[in-house]
């Protein structure tokens, strides 16, 4: 089960699913559909020793989170572990329609976001973000996170605005649908003490708060860092999605607000 005090004091938690067989199953499928872009069997971790072009490797991930959107691999985990995330966010569950795939090769920053708060940019800390692994990660090439940062006010981080160096990522460019800023809020270098690195293993996950720090600068490690992540929330929760209305789709329901939707549909159709 997650742990709901850690998760309480410190802003985010590691999980071990209870049934990892759908990540197994994307896993599988990412790698498939790899080798089938690039001609060759490529090891998912190996994938940097053949693609040193952004340009390239910016193609490839956009051809990728395409297909893994289209399969709702996403949904499918999470569909999978309502028992751990029901005690922590309720019956009622939205998850985030187009997740985003990430793919980040060692030693290259512009595969990264940097330390942030998803609150920066419109993210409620009713919403939480699970990062799911699609290979191992060890603590150089992980997440990392600010504990007890999740309910610090925002004046509490300065940040400074600034039109993203890469400028491949403007907004509206397939970079920014990747999930990247075009015009990020930069927190002070000094923040990078107070980091803890999360590795982390296939079939585990780390959960955290929209509020939460939390970020990689660059991949330490050898190996190239394939990771999803996907945002829950509380289907009831006062979060405003009026500027993002498609974000979420139904993922849970209690059985009250179930019959209680069938009941307005009912009613809607009697009244037309």
């Amino acid at each position: 089960m997650i742990d709901i005090e850690h998760f309480s004091e410190k802003g985010w938690v590691v999980i071990d699913f209870i049934d990892p067989t759908p990540v197994l199953k994307a896993r599988e499928s990412l790698q498939i559909e790899l080798n089938r872009i690039l001609g060759q069997n490529i090891p998912l971790e190996d994938y940097h020793t053949v693609v040193e072009d952004d340009a390239l490797h910016t193609d490839i991930q956009i051809k990728l989170t395409q297909f893994y959107r289209d399969e709702k691999f996403g949904k499918k985990i999470m569909e999978k572990q309502l028992p751990l995330l029901n005690p922590l966010i309720g019956l009622d569950l939205s998850v985030q329609r187009y997740p985003y795939l990430r793919m980040a090769r060692p030693g290259k920053p512009q595969d990264n976001i940097g330390y942030h708060r998803d609150t920066f940019y419109g993210g409620s800390p009713y919403e939480i973000s699970i990062l799911v692994p699609y290979v191992d990660i060890s603590a150089p090439s992980s997440l990392q996170v600010m504990s007890g940062s999740h309910t610090l006010p925002e004046n509490y981080f300065p940040t400074t605005q600034i039109e993203n160096p890469d400028e491949a990522v403007r907004k509206g460019s397939a970079k920014h649908q990747l999930g990247f800023l075009y015009a990020p809020k930069v927190m002070d270098s000094s923040i990078a003490k107070d980091m803890i690195e999360v590795p982390l293993k296939i079939g585990q996950a780390i959960a955290f708060s929209l509020s939460t720090v939390h970020g990689c600068v660059v991949n330490k490690g050898v190996a190239t860092r394939w990771s999803t992540d996907i945002r829950v929330m509380n289907t009831f929760a006062p979060v405003d999605l009026s500027a993002r209305p498609d974000y979420y789709e139904p993922l849970s329901s209690s059985s009250v607000s179930a019959k209680a939707n069938e009941y307005f549909l009912a009613t809607a159709n009697e009244a037309k």
